[in-house]
C-alpha cells in the first residue's frame, strides 16, 4: 500500500470515527434525556374538568385516573346519564392533557432520534429494511370450525326418582 492509499484510508477512518463519536454522543444524550423524562413523568399528573364543572378527573402520566372529584351538588342538578357523560368528558380531557405533557417531556429524545440518520450504505447491507412488518410475522391461524350447538336439555319430570329430603328422616327414625 503506497502512502497515497494510506492517507486516503486514514481520512476515511477518521471520517467514520467522527460519525461514530457523534452517534455515541447522541446516544448518551438520549439516555440522559430519557432518565430525566422518566423522573418527570413519574411525578406528573394531569387534570380534566367536565364542561359543567361538576366532575374533575386527575390522571397519571399514562392517562390512568388516580383521583376523581364530584361536586356535591352534582346529584341534585344532574341525571345519571349527564353525570356519566361528564365523567367521560373529564377523563378524556385529562388523558389528552397527559398525552400532551408526555410528548413535551419526550421532545428532546425524539428530536435527537430524528437527527440520528445512519449513512445510506448501512441500509444496503440490511436486507430487512423497507420490508413490511407483516411479511416477517407468521400468518394468522385459520379460524377453527364452529362446533355444533349442544342439544337442548329436556325438561325435568315433576317426579323425582331419587331420594327425597322429606323421606330421609323417616327412614332413619327421625
Amino acid at each position: 500500500m503506497n502512502s497515497f492509499e494510506q492517507d486516503r484510508l486514514r481520512a476515511r477512518t477518521d471520517a467514520l470515527q467522527g460519525q461514530v463519536d457523534t452517534m455515541l454522543s447522541t446516544y448518551e444524550q438520549q439516555l440522559r434525556d430519557i432518565a430525566n423524562a422518566r423522573d418527570a413523568l413519574a411525578a406528573s399528573t394531569s387534570e380534566g374538568w367536565s364542561d359543567d364543572n361538576m366532575i374533575r378527573v386527575t390522571t397519571n402520566a399514562a392517562g390512568v385516573p388516580v383521583e376523581v372529584f364530584v361536586d356535591p351538588g352534582a346529584f341534585k342538578r344532574s341525571t345519571p346519564e349527564q353525570l356519566a357523560a361528564s365523567f367521560l368528558q373529564a377523563s378524556q380531557v385529562a388523558a389528552h392533557s397527559a398525552k400532551s405533557a408526555m410528548d413535551t417531556l419526550l421532545a428532546p429524545v425524539t428530536a435527537a432520534a430524528a437527527e440520528f440518520t445512519p449513512p445510506e450504505q448501512f441500509y444496503e447491507e440490511l436486507p430487512f429494511i423497507g420490508e413490511p412488518i407483516g411479511d416477517i410475522l407468521p400468518s394468522p391461524p385459520e379460524p377453527a370450525a364452529v362446533a355444533p350447538a349442544p342439544e337442548p336439555l329436556l325438561p325435568a319430570d315433576d317426579e323425582d326418582e331419587g331420594p327425597h329430603w322429606k323421606g330421609l328422616g323417616a327412614n332413619h327414625g327421625w
